[in-house]
């Protein structure tokens, strides 16, 4: 029995942990080629080395997303190693809080730099070579894919994490302009939008930030990075052949969830 990515060629960022890990692991798990790309050189390395210790379908690779040179090392790299790419996956990201009236400008372009600009860059580089490859018709084409991991976020706005829902809906815009962009390519481009996931972002250690999570979620508990990973392997697969442009929420019903109205409590 074939596995959904037999023989695909990934690249995955931000995959030294968290939801990137998970991804670009389930790829694996599925028979896709992948490399693990992240700022982190040493674990990334190692967790490359844990998936595949024989080096033959799956690499790490040290790439700062800030520094173009490190993307275009990054492509070239994966080319090198496996001669073609043709998923992408932008999982890099920060939290990127703090109260808008309160941010200096370093902190809104680093956020906008990390979690926006360095997936515009790989996502063009990326697009470039498989465009080349159909123009030339080289070889056998397999369908390619682009997945972007933004955040609920995007679609919210609270003071504290202004910049994170501003690069998020940057984010989920940059996906909808691509795959516009791209179809005429055969390039689906797609976004995956996690809620509260155990484990991406710092402040979900809190017991009691985590129970109030729990508790706004419908599904009653918090999503597993392993989850996210599923919807990335599904948006990659020919299982969505017909999707592109679309930004699949995972968050256990968080978002259309309201919350039924306390009663006023008598004085």
């Amino acid at each position: 029995m074939s596995k959904l990515l037999e023989n695909r060629v990934a690249i995955v960022t931000g995959a030294a942990r968290g939801i990137g890990l998970a991804i670009a692991r389930r790829f694996h798990d599925e028979g896709a080629f992948v490399m693990l790309a992240d700022a982190d050189e040493d674990l990334v390395i190692a967790e490359a080395q844990e998936l595949d210790p024989e080096g033959k379908r799956a690499a790490g690779f040290r790439c700062d997303p800030m520094k173009r040179l490190d993307i275009n090392n990054l492509m070239a790299a994966t080319l090198d190693a496996y001669d073609r790419a043709d998923i992408l996956v932008n999982a890099v990201s920060i939290e990127a809080s703090g109260d808008p009236l309160d941010l200096d400008e370093a902190a809104f372009d680093k956020a906008l730099d990390i979690n926006v600009k360095s997936a515009f860059l790989l996502t063009q580089l990326f697009s470039r070579h498989v465009i080349k490859r159909v123009e030339q018709r080289d070889g056998d084409l397999l369908p390619a894919s682009i997945i972007n991991v933004s955040a609920i976020s995007g679609e919210r706005s609270r003071p504290d994490r202004f910049l994170l829902s501003v690069s998020m809906a940057a984010l989920d815009q940059l996906t909808r302009g691509f795959a516009v962009s791209l179809a005429a390519w055969g390039i689906r481009v797609n976004g995956i939008a996690p809620g509260n996931v155990a484990g991406r972002f710092t402040s979900k250690g809190d017991p009691e930030i985590r129970k109030t999570l729990v508790a706004r979620t419908p599904m009653g508990r918090l999503g597993e990075t392993t989850e996210v990973g599923g919807a990335a392997v599904m948006l990659a697969s020919e299982l969505t052949s017909y999707i592109t442009g679309q930004i699949l929420t995972v968050d256990g019903g968080r978002s259309i969830y309201e919350r039924p109205l306390e009663a006023p409590t008598e004085e």
